[in-house]
């Protein structure tokens, strides 16, 4: 593919997503060094899980946030695929989105899954609050220059919003956990 297509695919490819309930991100956002997106991760927790993050605030309260991501990024870096032991699975992006982020008495769910029906409001609210993101552009790795031509991002929270009511003619995009 030459580059002039390459970059209308990859252009296509971001407006589908965007026009899909994606958000757009800045490369200079994403931290690199913890392959994390700060603003999502922090974001969903905060607007999903307020108790939580009041009482987590409450344990660090010189930099939470800092100490939040760290905490997020240092879960995901002890993965162990093999892990026999149940303790051992919470561990890895798909162990911390399945299981509940522990630290000191609090509690956090890092993303909500699509519920099989509509009975719990709350659990619905959540589900809307879930966060995707396509990053253009992106250089993904503290040890490297070469950028990506663009990144889908699902930073904790990679279930899809709800759609919109009715079709538009445009492919449905969004994955959900339970493609995994």
């Amino acid at each position: 593919m030459g580059k002039a297509n390459e970059h209308t695919f990859q252009n296509d490819l971001i407006r589908q997503l965007v026009a899909n309930g994606w958000l757009l991100g800045k490369p200079e956002n994403y931290n690199r060094e913890l392959a994390i997106y700060e603003e999502d991760l922090l974001g969903f927790v905060k607007e999903t899980q307020d108790a939580q993050w009041q009482k987590f605030c409450k344990l660090y309260p010189n930099a939470p946030e800092k100490k939040f991501v760290e905490r997020v990024a240092s879960q995901l870096n002890k993965a162990d695929p093999n892990a026999a032991d149940k303790e051992l699975r919470t561990f890895g992006t798909l162990g911390v989105l399945r299981h509940e982020l522990r630290d000191r008495g609090t509690r956090f769910s890092l993303c909500q899954f699509k519920p099989e029906h509509g009975l719990n409001p709350d659990t619905l609210a959540r589900y809307a609050k879930n966060r995707l993101r396509v990053v253009p552009e992106l250089v993904y790795s503290p040890w490297t220059s070469r950028t990506s031509q663009s990144i889908p991002s699902a930073q904790f929270s990679p279930s899809p919003r709800p759609s919109p009511q009715g079709g538009d003619g445009v492919a449905d995009l969004r994955p959900t956990l339970n493609d995994l």
